[in-house]
């Protein structure tokens, strides 16, 4: 049914980050989804001028990657809290990528929330 949300965990809890890097989940199919509603939360930063992005994007080859409409991207949600985000999805492939920056960047995070079921 149209409008209909499925469960998303695109990070399980309680997945760490150790280290300046760039991680992006493995792509998903979302060709029958209009929307990705997703609660990101984090734990505080350690390390020295660390910072955190997260980045809903899509793609139509899984080789050129675009940031979903619907939100400004990255975001940092505050420590310890969970902040809900929206991506319009207008592609095939679905993906969140994490960065992370600064001098022995550590986190723990998760993002997990729903698709919404194309409208038909």
């Amino acid at each position: 049914m149209a409008g209909e949300y499925v469960p998303l965990v695109l990070i399980p809890r309680f997945s760490a980050f150790t280290g300046a890097t760039t991680f992006t989940t493995i792509a998903m199919d979302v060709s029958n989804y209009s929307n990705a509603i997703v609660n990101i939360w984090r734990g505080p930063l350690d390390g020295t001028s660390v910072n955190v992005g997260f980045t809903l994007q899509e793609s139509t080859d899984q080789y050129t990657w675009s940031d979903c409409a619907g939100t400004s991207w990255p975001v940092d949600p505050t420590a310890d809290m969970e902040a809900q985000y929206n991506g319009t999805l207008t592609k095939r492939w679905f993906r969140i990528k994490v960065l992370t920056s600064g001098t022995d960047p550590r986190l723990t995070c998760w993002a997990m929330g729903f698709l919404e079921l194309r409208e038909s």
